[in-house]
């Protein structure tokens, strides 16, 4: 009897963590044990896997995302992990900390390349990237050119400009530092 109210209460608890609709936009995340970057394959073909976190990520809130990050399969770990950083929410080196104490391996497609890293790898990624990305935007917002050009770059970089608009290059470099001292702690 008690074992049975344990299991209705922890699947209500859990349940409650994130909001009905949050809950049935990950449910197709649930047992996805990668990730693919939003365009995969030779071709450039959108990633499915990617497209259903990006529904999901329009509508979650940062403590979903968190509870998402720590909680979800391996696929929702590593993108609500990833938007948490997106969306400069510093709880994200808790979530670092927490894989570095709890890692696991998680299989990447980036573009046409795949590689089966440890999550604290792939979220290091990440940061390069998005420092990356955020230099590109830069770069293209101070040459004066660009903005008369409605070309696919131009508009690439518009898309992720207003991806990373809570996010700068001084942001990414306290990330950077915060998960230096995190790693030297491990060691």
């Amino acid at each position: 009897m008690n074992i049975a109210f344990v299991l209705l209460f922890s699947t209500f608890f859990i349940n409650a963590q994130i909001s009905e609709q949050v809950r049935k936009l990950a449910k197709p995340l649930d047992t996805i044990a990668y990730a693919e970057s939003e365009y995969i394959k030779v071709g450039a073909e959108k990633s499915k896997v990617y497209e259903y976190f990006q529904k999901l990520s329009e509508v979650a809130n940062n403590d979903d995302l968190f509870y998402l990050a720590k909680n979800g399969s391996k696929s929702l770990k590593f993108y609500s992990s990833k938007e948490l950083l997106k969306r400069n929410d510093k709880r994200f080196l808790e979530i670092y900390k927490f894989y570095t104490e709890n890692p696991f391996s998680l299989s990447y497609t980036y573009g046409s390349e795949a590689s089966e890293e440890d999550i604290t790898s792939h979220l290091k990624q990440a940061i390069k990237i998005t420092s990356e990305i955020l230099s590109l935007v830069e770069e293209w917002k101070n040459d004066e050119k660009n903005n008369a050009l409605e070309s696919f770059e131009d508009k690439q970089l518009r898309k992720f400009e207003e991806k990373y608009k809570n996010l700068t290059k001084t942001d990414l470099k306290f990330y950077w530092q915060e998960i230096g001292k995190i790693d030297s702690e491990k060691k």
